[in-house]
């Protein structure tokens, strides 16, 4: 029998009551099983999900979310764990839920690598804590992967899930890792695109509370959801940046961490 059963989901739901409208408590839940690595319990907490709390009228439009939601991930948890989590949703989808489009196909890597710089720059520019050139200095290869293929083709897509629900999912996923600098930073993100400091304590006990369903121990304490941070001032040229740079070109117009 699984340990999230009916009367745990319901409590994931009521920790979920003050964010109501603005965040789907059942997207961040899915998406941190995966990162939790149990995807052997996803098959029938999303059965749970279709019988109980999606709506008929919304079930294909939801799915097609979590299917995103644990497809975008697979840039912060890795793509094993996104494949174990995906593979196991997919035996319990319908046939009339199933989409078998694959949204990402026609975009050239010029259009989704100036999207991939807007995002980052939204994340990253205004925040007062984050020190942008380590991850170049660090390893450049990986600077450049994560700028151009991560931003630009997984994370900044958002046809499917907006900007607010992107970093639900990044949120939720770093705190099932267990990646807390990273968590930090994007908390702080989230807060300077929109998301208000109440929204993260849902996201973060939401998660908290599946992992101690699981019995998984994390290596630190509860994480703390930061500050409403004091936006830095960004200058003109740092915050637009041209708009093109030559395709060949190797250079970032922005440095991070994922």
């Amino acid at each position: 029998m699984s340990l999230l059963d009916e009367q745990f989901m319901a409590s994931l739901a009521s920790l979920a009551k003050p964010v109501e409208g603005r965040f789907r408590w059942y997207l961040t839940a899915v998406v941190a099983i995966g990162a939790l690595n149990y995807p052997e319990e996803i098959p029938g907490f999303y059965r749970a999900l279709l019988e109980r709390y999606i709506p008929e009228a919304e079930q294909k439009k939801e799915t097609r979310k979590i299917v995103e939601g644990l497809t975008k991930v697979c840039g912060i948890q890795g793509a094993a764990k996104t494949g174990n989590a995906t593979r196991a949703l997919a035996t319990a989808i319908p046939g009339h839920l199933k989409d078998d489009k694959v949204y990402r196909a026609d975009q050239t890597f010029e259009e989704a690598r100036q999207r991939g710089q807007r995002m980052i720059r939204s994340i990253y520019a205004p925040n007062p804590d984050y020190d942008g050139t380590l991850t170049k200095a660090a390893a450049p290869d990986y600077s450049w992967i994560v700028t151009n293929l991560f931003y630009g083709y997984i994370f900044s897509f958002d046809e499917i899930l907006g900007p607010l629900e992107t970093g639900q999912v990044i949120i939720a996923t770093l705190h099932g890792i267990d990646c807390q600098e990273q968590l930090k930073n994007h908390m702080i993100g989230m807060m300077l695109n929109g998301a208000e400091r109440k929204d993260l304590f849902v996201l973060r006990d939401i998660v908290t509370a599946i992992a101690q369903r699981l019995n998984v121990k994390f290596k630190g304490n509860t994480p703390t959801v930061p500050e409403t941070p004091i936006p830095k001032p960004v200058n003109t040229a740092e915050q637009n940046p041209p708009d093109s740079l030559p395709k060949s070109s190797t250079s970032l117009v922005a440095d991070l961490d994922d």
